[in-house]
């Protein structure tokens, strides 16, 4: 997309509000209450998680992340069971594995935009943003970049912390949208959004506010991004205020340099595996607290060694919740009805 076209889009994004059914409409009062935003949580209003397709759900995220060849039919196949039941999480897996052909579907496109459409209908932030995602690629859907938008948006102002990132970065391209830019990358980056907490920090340390971009760099670590601890290692090495691209205002701190090198090393190491740092401020806590002690380990690495391997579900949970739904339990596709 050139950038022409991509400035259009983004203004065709902001003049469409939160609500659907408000796309028509050009006046003035219209674009300034598109331009509104008010901070929601996903976590507020995500639906419950059926606990019995919790389990055949972590099987098959289990199966698919581990070490060696994958059958990513059978993964697939805990997916549907777990999503036919309400599992979001099982749901958005689902859509990815069919949308990059890693498993088999009678109808890819038909199923993914079904598995959106139903969780749309339950509610769920992240459904919304998927939405906008195939309409604007026209993947089982007739493309659309204007309605793309505004589930986009739609997706943000319920609480999609991926969705508020991606309209923040097109807002951030707009004349007058960098405020709404900056409230939209502050919502996701306190939602846990290790990329909106980065873009958020380099936006505030553009504007010379060193100790709030050092603490949302801190928050973006805890999420897991590793170039965040790369950058305040290269900080707290003490670089000139004319090193703009790694001067904090910090000052140079080896043992705190040392530390979050190693940091972003092992984030790095363990990026495709969903490592994060909720320890981060026992390990290496900003100035003007002392370094505690640290014997160089990381809690998101105990945890998951210290954590049994899922068993394998039992044949009748599966055999029963896929009857409950009327799927043909060896792959999770809907019975014949013929």
């Amino acid at each position: 997309m050139n950038t022409l076209k991509t400035l259009i889009s983004a203004l065709i994004f902001v003049l469409f509000s939160s609500e659907l059914n408000a796309m028509q409409k050009d006046d003035r009062e219209t674009v300034k209450s598109s331009l509104k935003f008010e901070c929601h949580r996903e976590s507020d209003i995500l639906p419950n998680i059926n606990q019995e397709a919790d389990i055949l759900y972590k099987y098959g995220l289990f199966l698919q992340t581990k070490e060696g060849p994958k059958d990513f039919n059978d993964v697939a196949r805990y997916y549907r069971i777990a999503a036919a039941h309400g599992h979001y999480k099982a749901a958005t897996n689902l859509q990815t594995l069919i949308t990059q052909g890693l498993a088999s579907s009678t109808n890819g496109q038909k199923e993914t935009i079904e598995l959106v459409e139903k969780f749309m209908n339950l509610g769920v932030p992240g459904a919304y943003y998927d939405m906008g995602h195939y309409l604007e690629a026209g993947y089982g859907v007739e493309q659309d970049q204007e309605k793309a938008n505004a589930y986009f948006r739609k997706a943000a102002d319920l609480g999609s912390p991926d969705a508020q990132y991606y309209v923040a970065t097109l807002l951030g391209r707009v004349k007058g949208g960098v405020d709404i830019m900056e409230q939209m990358l502050h919502c996701a980056a306190y939602q846990g959004h290790a990329s909106a907490a980065r873009e958020l920090a380099g936006y505030i340390r553009e504007s010379k506010k060193f100790k709030e971009a050092v603490l949302i760099y801190q928050i973006s670590i805890k999420a897991g991004d590793s170039a965040s601890a790369r950058r305040l290692s290269k900080a707290f090495e003490g670089p000139p205020p004319t090193e703009e691209l790694y001067y904090l205002g910090v000052d140079s701190d080896k043992e705190r340099a040392d530390r979050y090198r190693l940091i972003s090393k092992f984030l790095k190491k363990n990026e495709q595996l969903g490592s994060k740092l909720p320890d981060i401020d026992s390990i290496v806590p900003l100035p003007p607290a002392k370094l505690p002690a640290w014997d160089g380990t990381f809690q998101w690495q105990k945890k998951r060694e210290a954590e049994a391997l899922p068993k394998k579900p039992d044949n009748i949970l599966i055999q029963r919740l896929s009857k409950d739904k009327n799927l043909d339990f060896t792959t999770g596709l809907p019975l014949s009805s013929g």
